[in-house]
């Protein structure tokens, strides 16, 4: 995890607060931007005019790609994929 790579997930988290998501997460994964939001705010999330400016706002902070994780806000979601790739490398 580099300096650059915090800045951007810290400034994703802000972009979600400032649009009124208290429970949320943004992971990095190099071009992408996989948002977490909590189950029960998932409904104000999907909106049309909400991923424009997601997008918009994503990629100015310098992220290619922006995904919304179905699944939403969990704690030790990314322990999950980094468990995932330890063991399929194994």
């Amino acid at each position: 995890m580099t300096l650059e790579k915090l800045r951007m997930i810290d400034q994703g988290e802000e972009i979600m607060r400032a649009l009124g998501f208290s429970q949320t997460r943004v992971r990095h994964h190099g071009e992408i931007a996989r948002i977490e939001i909590a189950r029960e705010e998932m409904p104000k999330a999907l909106d049309m005019e909400l991923f424009d400016r997601l997008s918009r706002e994503f990629k100015r902070i310098g992220f290619r790609f922006v995904a919304i994780d179905v699944d939403g806000y969990r704690t030790g979601a990314l322990n999950e994929v980094l468990t995932q790739i330890t063991t399929s490398s194994e």
